[in-house]
């Protein structure tokens, strides 16, 4: 059966805006959430958003991370890729990278909402 999200993730009311996503179990620092948006050029904003880049909110003290890469993530939901985290929305040449994924920056608590810092629309 196709599952938009993550089993360990849901959508509920946010108290900063409308709709979050927020974590159903505890989610471990360093952990791949999954894929938000994909770049295909005949989309607005050259970007196809995926169910999981739909929900999530801006803070300024966010608990996720984006990251953005040319090939795709092999990674699923939960699995720990110990990485140093370093945010990039374009290469040098200044092209759109291809996938963009959240990383959790550190433990996430059941029920708490998934917060990044919104940057996709400031290049």
């Amino acid at each position: 059966m196709y599952r938009p999200l993550p089993k360990s993730l849901t959508i509920k009311d946010s108290k900063i805006d409308g709709l979050g996503l927020f974590s159903k179990t505890k989610i471990q620092k360093n952990t791949f959430i999954g894929i938000t948006h994909v770049k295909h050029d005949d989309f607005q904003d050259m970007y196809i958003r995926t169910p999981l880049g739909g929900f999530y909110n801006h803070s300024k003290n966010p608990n996720v991370t984006k990251i953005s890469s040319d090939t795709l993530p092999k990674y699923y939901f939960g699995q720990n890729i110990e990485m140093k985290i370093k945010e990039s929305l374009e290469d040098k040449n200044n092209n759109k990278l291809k996938y963009f994924y959240l990383v959790s920056l550190k433990d996430i608590e059941p029920g708490e909402e998934i917060l990044a810092k919104y940057t996709f629309y400031e290049f």
